[in-house]
């Protein structure tokens, strides 16, 4: 499948990704309504609802202060991000390495 993210930015997947790091908090918030507990590995500091929910994954940081070691520890197959929320320096370093939704 093939997408395009808010920035113009192309990408595809070939499956379903199975290690996603939220650094959004609504979009943490979607994730847990999607019922991808599994799948979501790590999110920011900011990401406190569902309460019971996020206390089980990895935190990486804040919304505007990433920690890119940790990012990379975790092995994501998908990070979500959003340019109102995040620092574009940060998504940038990631994007070398990770694909972005």
């Amino acid at each position: 499948m093939n997408f395009t993210d808010q920035l113009g930015n192309s990408f595809s997947l070939s499956s379903a990704p199975k290690r996603i790091i939220s650094i959004v908090p609504s979009q943490t918030e979607l994730l847990f309504d999607l019922g991808l507990n599994e799948e979501v590995i790590g999110i920011t500091s900011y990401c406190i609802h569902p309460k019971d929910w996020t206390e089980s994954k990895t935190i990486v940081g804040g919304t505007k202060k990433l920690n890119i070691q940790k990012i990379h520890e975790l092995k994501p197959d998908l990070i979500i991000g959003n340019k109102e929320e995040n620092e574009k320096d940060q998504i940038l370093e990631l994007k070398k390495t990770f694909r972005f939704g």
